[in-house]
């Protein structure tokens, strides 16, 4: 009874009571790879990591902690690179394309043709395609959900893998992906420059850039995660129930205790 009770008080531990009664963890996870911007889209294009802010184009709009994009001429620019320039790197992010795009589409790009640069997004055909060095050959998701994809760069072993959803769809052998310190900034939803169009019609959420690259399994926790700001875990049932627990051994260590 005693190890449940301590296991119960650590699980409250990680919590914090909202003024609702909910229970939240508070906690993030602790990764080998270093977290260095997060956009979360809570107060429009904020880091809530680093400082690189961005800025909105054209329409590009927030609602309820997502990115919304028109697919013709709204994006998002940063004033600086967000994905790094050497080294290993990972980028995570939510996306939902809210309509069938048979062109060049791009959620993240940065830096100039021949460059290198970096972009992600899909090709005509609608292949995932991580810059013209990593066409991946796997079919961009067309049933109008929210998917979670994570690159993964490993510039020791000049590897660079494609998750969906957690699940590992691509390796690229020989491919540790770097970009260009030149050309255009980061942008979110629009190639650079030049081309500079090959919008994306949807929703942007849960960017996180990384120095550093993400296991599998975390990509898988980064997937099963809810892109939400706060997300209740345990939920408040669970959390209740876990008082309970507390107040019910306390309860009885206080019978015992006057018998």
């Amino acid at each position: 009874m005693k190890s449940l009770v301590n296991r119960a008080k650590s699980l409250l531990i990680l919590g914090a009571m909202t003024s609702t009664g909910a229970i939240y963890l508070t906690a993030t996870p602790s990764y080998a790879a270093n977290l260095i911007h997060h956009y979360q889209f809570t107060n429009n294009i904020t880091d809530s990591v680093g400082n690189a802010h961005g800025e909105l184009f054209n329409g590009a709009s927030t609602s309820n902690g997502k990115l919304i994009l028109d697919g013709i001429d709204d994006y998002v620019e940063f004033d600086e690179k967000i994905v790094p320039t050497s080294q290993s790197y990972s980028i995570a992010l939510f996306a939902q394309q809210n309509v069938i795009q048979n062109h060049f589409v791009e959620l993240i790009s940065q830096g100039y043709s021949g460059g290198p640069a970096f972009y992600f997004g899909h090709s005509f055909n609608r292949k995932i395609r991580i810059t013209d060095a990593g066409q991946s050959g796997i079919f961009f998701p067309s049933d109008g959900l929210l998917h979670h994809y994570a690159v993964t760069v490993d510039a020791d072993a000049e590897v660079t893998q494609l998750y969906v959803d957690g699940n590992l769809l691509a390796t690229l052998s020989d491919a540790a992906i770097s970009t260009s310190t030149g050309g255009t900034n980061t942008r979110l939803g629009r190639q650079f420059d030049n081309p500079g169009n090959e919008f994306f019609n949807g929703i942007i959420d849960d960017v996180r850039i990384y120095e550093g690259t993400l296991t599998a399994s975390e990509v898988d926790s980064l997937a099963s995660s809810s892109p939400s700001t706060s997300v209740p875990e345990p939920s408040t049932a669970l959390a209740l129930g876990i008082l309970g627990l507390l107040f019910g051994v306390n309860k009885m260590r206080r019978c015992r205790h006057k018998s």
